[in-house]
């Protein structure tokens, strides 16, 4: 089966129909593992902040005021990039494992099929999948 990358319509690859159905199933478990680390890193940042929030309550009025405490709006920019920003890039992995669920299953329903377009941004990371011979992580 040939891989046509969907950008310069070139053939990238030759792979056997079971052979790419394999290899997207590996791109998207790790795609899984890389979820599961950005919600532990957005769990880590939101028991660091209820933490130091805790910890500034517990002040005597007195040390409050001597205390700094970063500005609401800092709070906000911190919260966006480290728990917004997150959300939206799982989101996204979410959106590129439907997609290789979709071509998975348009493999397994015609493996006769003797090419299959995938997109540029897939056709990259196979390549670096091929190049390295697995995922480094």
């Amino acid at each position: 089966m040939d891989v046509i990358d969907e950008f310069y319509r070139t053939i990238e690859f030759q792979f056997a129909p079971e052979e790419l159905v394999h290899i997207l199933q590996e791109i998207k478990i790790h795609r899984e593992k890389e979820i599961v680390q950005i919600k532990e890193k957005i769990i880590k940042y939101e028991e660091k902040r209820r933490t130091h929030e805790a910890w500034y309550q517990s002040l005597p009025s007195f040390k409050k005021f001597f205390t700094g405490r970063p500005p609401s709006h800092h709070q906000a920019v911190e919260y966006l990039v480290n728990v917004k920003q997150r959300l939206s890039n799982i989101e996204e992995i979410k959106k590129k494992n439907n997609e290789i669920e979709k071509i998975i299953d348009l493999l397994k329903s015609t493996p006769s099929k003797n090419e299959i377009i995938l997109p540029h941004s897939l056709i990259d990371e196979l390549k670096q999948l091929n190049g390295t011979g697995g995922y480094l992580g």
